[in-house]
């Protein structure tokens, strides 16, 4: 059992059971972690309140955990900004997921930011915005908000907290933010909850084949061009990164979360220590990084765009045009590199 402060515990409590109107958010572009932490939270939360509740998200929803229970009713920014606004600013209880500060939920940022409610983060990243949160579980030593979620809840309400259903999307946010237990694990306290929520009868292997064996075909020839046209390797430095502009996405008709995992293909290569994927978005750059030894991304992406996450796992914004920031990147990463 994992040691959370008592009073935290009560106050989070009072706050779940007084509240009048309840708001979950997560970040844009949502992974599993999102989904899975704001889903399962949103079954936790229900069971122990009379109050309505609204689970927001700032972009499109992903199909590719269309699976997971509670997803058709999850509203999102671009289906309706002002419903997800005057939600935000009427709550009186925000409980926020996997996310660090405001300008991660990109256009409901300053409806987050306005709002009088007590707002609560359960989230594993590092450099939490103390201002802006009441009450924190931030706690960076976690594999993922699922992870911790499972801990803080079960700590909260007992393991009865936690049922098939709820169980089901911690479980997929664990594999997704670990890349299946490879990396961002190295804490037994991950596999203790895996194995308890392996044994609510969850079908790992389910959960498996729907996360990864879900390519589109479009989707499979857009990494074969990713691989042959669009991935650099720098040999000297064990660097490969893949960098795809708008131009390269919309040629293929694929969406963001059909780039997600793609990063993790150049740490397949056994020479490759540090891998990028650098993606233009319409009005931005979105990189990640990824590592297999030493070299701490998450100080590299903050120091180069003020972004962050975890030693082996680490993304960021960019709001320099493409090909200055490959350019950028590539030059930086010489830099640290040459010298490291």
């Amino acid at each position: 059992m994992i040691d959370f402060d008592k009073s935290n515990l009560t106050i989070f409590k009072s706050l779940i059971s007084d509240a009048k109107k309840i708001v979950l958010i997560s970040h844009t572009n949502p992974d599993g972690d999102a989904i899975g932490s704001l889903l399962a939270s949103k079954r936790v939360v229900e069971a122990h309140t009379s109050a309505p509740l609204s689970c927001i998200l700032p972009s499109p929803l992903p199909d590719l955990f269309a699976f997971l229970p509670g997803y058709n009713q999850i509203i999102t920014d671009n289906q309706d900004h002002t419903r997800c606004e005057q939600a935000l600013l009427e709550a009186d209880l925000i409980i926020a997921l996997d996310l660090n500060n405001a300008p991660r939920v990109d256009n409901l940022a300053q409806a987050l930011s306005d709002s009088k409610a007590h707002k609560v983060l359960i989230d594993h990243h590092h450099s939490p915005d103390t201002n802006l949160f009441h009450l924190l579980f931030s706690i960076p030593e976690f594999s993922s908000t699922c992870e911790l979620a499972y801990w803080l809840f079960t700590a909260m309400y007992g393991d009865d907290a936690i049922d098939q259903p709820t169980a089901r999307c911690l479980y997929s946010g664990i594999c997704t933010d670990t890349g299946f237990f490879s990396y961002s694990c190295e804490s037994p306290t991950v596999f203790e909850a895996a194995s308890r929520l392996v044994a609510l009868d969850i079908d790992p292997a389910g959960i498996h084949d729907e996360i990864s064996n879900c390519f589109s075909i479009n989707r499979m020839e857009f990494y074969g061009y990713a691989i042959s046209n669009r991935l650099k390797i720098l040999h000297d430095l064990h660097v490969a990164y893949f960098y795809l502009s708008l131009e390269d996405q919309r040629k293929f008709a694929v969406v963001p979360s059909d780039m997600e995992g793609l990063v993790n293909y150049t740490l397949m290569m056994k020479e490759i220590e540090v891998g990028v994927l650098i993606r233009e978005e319409p009005n931005r750059v979105k990189v990640s990084f990824r590592a297999k030894k030493d070299f701490d991304v998450s100080d590299f992406a903050h120091r180069l765009f003020g972004g962050g996450g975890h030693t082996k796992a680490a993304g960021a914004n960019s709001t320099l045009p493409f090909d200055q920031t490959v350019e950028l990147i590539e030059r930086e990463l010489t830099s640290a590199l040459t010298t490291h």
